[in-house]
Parts: structure tokens; C-alpha cells; sequence
């Protein structure tokens, strides 16, 4: 995996990550939606040739974009830990 900050300002980021497609961008993207501050937050597969995904996150006016991507990766990491607590426990 591979990140290549495109744009970033104040409200929005927008990523370029090579070595991953829709997995992970349909994950980041809805945990992103779930978060209150995002007001936008998509990912695209520009060509399905190229091993490369694009992420964009809008934020509200006011709100750090850097501070909703660690609440936004801190989500899913709790999200993936209380799932393999619930597989442990059933396997």
C-alpha cells in the first residue's frame, strides 16, 4: 500500500492509495459518512486496469480534517477489535 496526499485544505482530503480498491475504500467511506463532522466522503476506482483507489472526505467548516481521519481510522479499529472479540467468543 502506497498514499499520496492529492489535495488537502482545510475542509477537504483527498487520497490516492495504490495497492487497494473497493475494500477499503467502501469501509473508509462509510465509517467517514458515520462520523458527525464529515459532510462528504467518497471513494472511486479511476481505471479498473490501475491498482489504484482515490479517497475523498469533506469535513464541516471549522473542523480539522486531520482530526476526523484519526477518529475515523480510531472507529474502525474499534469496530474490527469488538468484531473479532464477538468471533472469539462464538469460535
Amino acid at each position: 500500500m502506497d498514499v499520496i496526499v492529492k489535495k488537502k485544505t482545510d475542509r477537504e482530503l483527498v487520497l490516492q492509495i495504490r495497492g487497494e480498491g473497493h475494500t477499503l475504500g467502501n469501509l473508509i467511506a462509510k465509517a467517514a459518512m458515520n462520523n458527525p463532522h464529515v459532510v462528504f466522503a467518497s471513494y472511486r476506482i479511476p481505471h479498473p486496469l490501475q491498482d489504484v483507489m482515490e479517497l475523498v472526505i469533506e469535513v464541516e467548516e471549522g473542523y480539522p480534517i486531520s482530526k476526523a481521519i484519526v477518529e475515523i481510522v480510531e472507529d474502525i479499529r474499534s469496530s474490527l477489535n469488538e468484531f473479532k472479540r464477538l468471533i472469539e467468543e462464538k469460535l
